[in-house]
């Protein structure tokens, strides 16, 4: 074996995989710590895909700057709707331009019955949007966000 394969081969080791949860309607969240060494601090980044079929996805990036905010709101049962509000790495808030939908991303959270719902969104590239929600049950809201916690320690690792 040359260096580069035993580094990769190091590197993935390393790497914690990408944590799933699977609803009974066969949709998807997938939490993906998914930096580049050398980012900016603050800039690093986890996504959030919600995958209902093989045609129907959306994913969300939260920076490292963000993700705090989403784990500290998942520390209690979801009572109320929360929605991502981006910042810049050093705390300011990005500027909206109009609703949530009107964003080329979102992130939201809703109460359910038992549990939440995740929502995401997407620009899809041609001017629309692409959404994808998931229930989580009540018992999957700690297992989601300790794998928020493993996935923002792996982003922050990448940054200077």
């Amino acid at each position: 074996m040359d260096f580069h394969t035993i580094l990769n081969q190091v590197t993935a080791e390393l790497t914690p995989q990408p944590w799933d949860y699977t609803d009974t309607s066969g949709t998807t969240l997938t939490v993906i710590p998914a930096g580049l060494p050398h980012a900016e601090p603050g800039a690093a980044e986890v996504y959030l895909r919600v995958t209902r079929d093989k045609t129907h996805a959306a994913e969300a990036a939260i920076t490292t700057t963000d993700l705090p905010a989403l784990i500290t709101t998942l520390a209690e049962p979801i009572t109320g709707h929360w929605e991502h509000q981006p910042h810049w790495p050093d705390g300011t808030e990005k500027g909206r331009i109009g609703t949530w939908l009107g964003d080329l991303y979102g992130l939201a959270l809703n109460p359910m019955q038992d549990g939440f719902a995740l929502t995401v969104l997407e620009d899809d590239g041609h001017g629309g949007i692409t959404a994808a929600s998931i229930t989580l049950p009540e018992s999957q809201r700690m297992p989601f966000a300790s794998a928020l916690r493993r996935a923002l320690d792996v982003a922050k690792s990448w940054e200077d």
